[in-house]
């Protein structure tokens, strides 16, 4: 018998997106001008242009994927995909680069609390919603730790908002690359699939599996 798929899935804009509390956070805490726009991108153009630009920022990221983080809202399409996979019989995996405490603020919230957190809050691990096991939640301190484990769960797909996750020494070769840019006018081109949504995914991905 053919084993299932095993899907694993990035964390941090991949599942969840933070462009809204990145401004809302930004104008609170008097970084951003009332009724700034644009995504996370330009929050830190805007950030790192200050005077003490830099250290500022990092401030803000680690308010923003702290104690911010259950502001912030699951990629649009997420829920189909998941339903699909459940229905689909398809294992799910989240592994994501992430540190325990932000570097701006070592004493303060655990970041990986924190996102286990929304994680549980948005019923990613309920298994009649998200589906997705506890135990299956990995948060990896490096780059190079996060492939390893991807390589050790021995995920048959991948998916990242990252370029440099699938081009880091040691990324399995049988793993499926799929990128993700949410919203994405282009995409770029290397050694992976690039997709602008999770219904893309959903319909591509999900459509081969269950044939």
């Amino acid at each position: 018998m053919t084993a299932l798929p095993l899907i694993g899935l990035d964390f941090d804009n991949t599942i969840v997106l933070y462009d809204a509390v990145f401004r809302s956070v930004g104008v609170e805490c008097g970084l951003l001008p009332p009724g700034f726009r644009g995504g996370k991108a330009e929050v830190r153009a805007y950030v790192q242009a200050l005077p003490g630009g830099g250290p500022k920022w990092t401030s803000l990221q680690g308010m923003v994927y702290g104690p911010g983080i259950m502001r912030a809202e699951p990629a649009p399409g997420l829920d189909g995909f998941l339903t699909a996979c459940r229905k689909a019989g398809v294992r799910l995996a989240v592994v994501s680069h992430k540190t325990e405490f932000a570097a701006a603020d070592p004493g303060g919230t655990n970041l990986r609390e924190a996102a286990r957190a929304w994680i549980a809050a948005h019923g990613l691990t309920d298994p009649a919603r998200g589906g997705i096991d506890p135990d299956m939640v990995f948060f990896e301190t490096t780059r190079a730790e996060k492939v390893a484990r991807i390589a050790a769960l021995g995920c048959t797909h991948f998916v990242d908002d990252l370029e440099e996750v699938f081009l880091e020494p040691g990324f399995p070769a049988g793993t499926a690359r799929l990128l993700v840019r949410h919203g994405a006018e282009r995409l770029p081109s290397g050694p992976f699939r690039a997709f602008r949504s999770w219904p893309e995914i959903t319909h591509d991905l999900l459509g081969s599996l269950v044939a």
